[in-house]
């Protein structure tokens, strides 16, 4: 029995789920879907960056009530993923920002929810991101970043975008495992 739409084919604006592709996180684009946490996800948009010549790629997620950010690294020929919210910088203790304006370096050790958070590195670098239109949606544009690591695992980012622009982010490795029905949104 041949189906109507072979016979007369697909609507222009239909996208055809192939079976055989193998869908990954790291091939995931603005659109597509992944569960993690009991949780659906969608890609919102995507930013790749560059750590002066080492390149990374971030995915915000979505849900309900929730923004995340996946980050893939590769470092010594693995691959490293960071999952990561943002938060206030008002909710770290002590003034990040006014310490690196005045010392031109971030505090050692900062605490945020009542985790001790101690400097591990930093980098600078430039990023260009590509929201739901397709788009790049911004020039590429250069920044600083400081990370933080804790002994029960968890991570902290202080991220400067020119003189006083300051974001912080805050999570956890995680592995690839984890993320599971990966698809696009059809």
């Amino acid at each position: 029995m041949v189906s109507f739409k072979k016979i007369f084919g697909r609507k222009k604006d239909e996208v055809e789920i192939d079976p055989l592709v193998d869908y990954s996180l790291g091939k995931m684009k603005v659109g597509f879907l992944v569960d993690y946490d009991l949780k659906t996800w969608q890609v919102t948009s995507t930013t790749d960056y560059d750590y002066d010549g080492f390149p990374a790629q971030e995915w915000e997620l979505r849900s309900k009530d929730d923004v995340r950010f996946l980050e893939r690294s590769e470092e010594d020929g693995g691959t490293e993923w960071t999952l990561t919210r943002r938060i206030s910088l008002r909710e770290i203790e002590g003034d990040v920002p006014g310490t690196i304006l005045d010392d031109g370096e971030p505090p050692e050790v900062v605490a945020f929810d009542g985790i001790d958070f101690s400097a591990e590195e930093s980098s600078t670098g430039t990023r260009v991101v590509t929201g739901l239109d397709g788009e790049s949606s911004e020039e590429e544009r250069e920044f600083v970043s400081w990370s933080y690591g804790s002994e029960n695992g968890r991570v902290l980012f202080v991220v400067q975008s020119g003189d006083r622009d300051f974001a912080a982010y805050e999570g956890e490795y995680v592995e690839e495992y984890q993320f599971t029905t990966i698809l696009p949104n059809v």
